[in-house]
């Protein structure tokens, strides 16, 4: 097992248990029982955030509908993609009540995607199809982000506050060229087609914990620590061929989704 994959399994974990500790405090306990005890100060207003993690890709639903389909079957690939950093930075809006909001892109690295054949729709033994040897994959999103901290909603002025978070917006997938192999024959069958960039939607779904850092007094800077479930939607190559022949029904496609863990800060932008 590679180590972010430990990463990003063990992280919720740890978060989970501490956000269970905080969040079953109940919250008409004093102030100076909570976690994070001692006054923070007023973060209300705009504010600007930035984060850096590292992301567990997974690949899922590859296929691609040959130029003689339906006739020729559509081949299912058993895809897999690398782990790589990740990254956001997000201007939003801090109301001291529970909620904040922010709107924010996200960059992540460009990453190798390959992957043998699974299946094929007529049932056909994958010995006879190709595989998919050489393709990239890098996504960029714009998000909006709805954050809840429930100690805040209930009053709770504490520097430790631990959160929700749920994400819509629109994902880039580009697709570099791609190549799909055929081993089947006794000297195997290249094929390459250029790559494709296309736009879907995106959500994420996630949960963390904000701590103050500064005294009462400073300018407020907020470190956070979170784990983020993302959807980004369905990614797809081009279908044109780099040294030509004749064009797929449907190229590469494939669905992506990051389970990505992460630190970063957050800092308002006026003093109250």
């Amino acid at each position: 097992m590679k180590p972010i994959t430990h990463i990003s399994c063990l992280a919720p974990l740890a978060l989970s248990v501490a956000l269970t500790a905080a969040m079953t405090t109940p919250l008409t306990a004093a102030p100076d029982s909570l976690p994070g005890a001692g006054l923070a100060s007023v973060t209300y207003g705009p504010y600007l955030r930035a984060e850096f993690g590292m992301a567990t890709t997974d690949i899922n639903d590859g296929s691609w509908q040959p130029h003689g389909y339906p006739s020729d079957p559509q081949v299912n690939f058993d895809l897999s993609g690398e782990d790589g950093s990740f990254g956001t930075v997000a201007m939003g809006f801090d109301w001291m009540n529970g909620y904040r909001f922010d709107l924010g892109m996200t960059f992540s690295e460009s990453m190798s995607v390959t992957g043998p054949c699974a299946s094929a729709s007529d049932g056909s033994s994958c010995a006879i199809h190709a595989d998919i040897t050489s393709a990239s994959l890098k996504t960029n999103a714009l998000m909006g982000s709805l954050y809840y901290s429930p100690l805040e909603a209930a009053g709770k002025n504490t520097t430790f506050n631990p959160f929700v978070v749920v994400g819509l917006g629109l994902a880039n997938n580009k697709v570099g060229d791609w190549t799909r192999t055929n081993d089947s024959l006794s000297t195997g069958v290249d094929r390459s087609f250029e790559g494709d960039s296309s736009t879907s939607l995106a959500y994420s779904l996630g949960f963390g914990a904000s701590w103050q850092v500064t005294k009462p007094g400073q300018w407020p800077v907020i470190l956070e620590a979170s784990y983020r479930y993302y959807n980004f939607g369905t990614a797809q190559g081009g279908s044109t061929p780099i040294n030509g022949g004749q064009s797929p029904v449907t190229p590469l496609t494939f669905d992506v989704d990051n389970q990505v863990v992460s630190i970063g800060v957050r800092v308002p932008l006026q003093r109250m």
